[in-house]
């Protein structure tokens, strides 16, 4: 008797000192039209959100309700991590409507809205990330947080990280040559964002648009504001004088707003998720130049077609 208590009690102990996964919390809830898969299961019309959960759209697009406020909607044929503050898109589309901030990242971007704001994140090819701001605006990151582009209403650019071996390649960019702490940047007319850059002859052009071809200097630490210092190699003034950088743009009219999610909603009809209403074709970007490489990343001007609506059902598809 005394060697089974023994035992007992050391396999009681036994259990109490396992470490016991906690289950993940809840962040909100996914509401589609048809099925969908969550987290390799498959599920029909709604189901509950968990940190970290996988999330597969099929022939319809869906719509993720966060516990925060956050509205997120997927295309059909995406899949993406969900978590509480942050979507990570491995395929597909997906689409911010206005509500609390919330990130979605994608190939090593991070993208952001700037307060209430309305737009969406496209995966193109195999390595490229099209972003489409449809109202207000939004921050293109990468990691470690150097800022790639400021993308405003009305205006799609086209993202693409660059191979070990291209930055010594020469590239275009175009924008207003500025004097900066006794040294040059270009300001990007489109995404906002400071180069510096060296080279000969660039006092006379201070104050113009030029455009320029040149070369990344990594390892160079810029002047303050500016993402990376490029060498030209050609310079070419575009026009005299430079306009003015431009302001935030106001948010438009935007879908209605969701009511509270609750974590585990109760079990009704098969929702709708209505569509959204007409958007302006995105203007072409880059001040009208090829290409610009900004913390290693080749920025390009999306095409005017890229804008899709992710909500209208079975009738899904996305402009290369």
């Amino acid at each position: 008797m005394r060697t089974r208590t023994f035992r007992g009690r050391f396999f009681f102990l036994f259990l109490a000192g396992t470490p016991i996964a906690a289950e993940a919390q809840p962040v909100g809830v996914a509401i589609g039209n048809g099925s969908f898969r969550l987290d390799q299961h498959p599920v029909v019309a709604h189901a509950t959100v968990h940190s970290g959960s996988v999330v597969e759209t099929e022939a319809d697009a869906l719509e993720l309700r966060l516990l925060a406020g956050a509205r997120v909607r997927l295309a059909a044929g995406s899949r993406a991590h969900v978590f509480a503050e942050r979507l990570v898109l491995e395929r597909g589309a997906s689409e911010w409507l206005p509500g609390a901030s919330y990130a979605i990242e994608a190939r090593g971007l991070r993208v952001t809205a700037e307060g209430p704001a309305w737009g969406q994140v496209l995966l193109t090819g195999s390595r490229a990330v099209e972003v489409v701001a449809l109202a207000g605006e939004f921050r293109v990151l990468r990691n470690p947080r150097p800022l790639v582009a400021v993308v405003r209403a009305g205006t799609a650019l086209r993202f693409e990280a660059q191979t070990q071996a291209s930055p010594q390649l020469p590239f275009e960019m175009t924008g207003c040559l500025e004097r900066r702490d006794n040294r040059y940047v270009i300001r990007d007319l489109v995404t906002g964002v400071l180069i510096e850059v060296r080279g000969t002859g660039l006092d006379r052009e201070v104050g113009n648009v030029v455009e320029v071809t040149a070369v990344s200097l990594p390892g160079v630490q810029p002047v303050a504001g500016a993402q990376e210092v490029v060498q030209i190699r050609r310079l070419s003034r575009q026009r005299r004088g430079c306009p003015a950088a431009p302001a935030p743009a106001p948010p438009k009219p935007t879908p209605p707003e969701a009511p509270p999610v609750q974590p585990t909603p109760p079990t009704p009809p098969s929702p709708e998720v209505k569509p959204a209403p007409p958007v302006p074709a995105p203007r072409r970007g880059m001040s009208g130049a090829a290409k610009a490489v900004i913390a290693g990343v080749i920025i390009g001007g999306a095409g005017a077609g890229t804008a899709v609506f992710l909500t209208q059902r079975k009738k899904e598809t996305i402009s290369p």
